[in-house]
């Protein structure tokens, strides 16, 4: 596996840090697995389980960005400047 053959990481089975991809732990079509969470609900949002939920009113979730979050999304809040 060519993508991985100079890859610096923690080995799976033993202490220590090697170089390359290891069986069972990189592959093309995912991650190494220590990287993998599950994500699950656990209560609706909002104070008392009512309402929207505070940090998605921020503007700063996906999906519900505020204007300044546009711009900085494209782009647009730092300018470089060449010399």
């Amino acid at each position: 596996m060519h993508q991985t053959d100079t890859l610096f990481h923690k080995a799976k089975g033993f202490m220590s840090f090697i170089f390359g991809g290891e069986a069972d732990n990189h592959a093309i079509n995912t991650v190494p697995k220590e990287t993998l969470v599950k994500i699950s609900k656990a209560e609706d949002g909002g104070l008392g389980g009512k309402g929207v939920w505070m940090p998605a009113t921020t503007g700063f979730s996906p999906g519900n960005e505020s204007e300044h979050m546009k711009h900085y999304l494209n782009g647009e809040i730092v300018k470089v400047k060449k010399s």
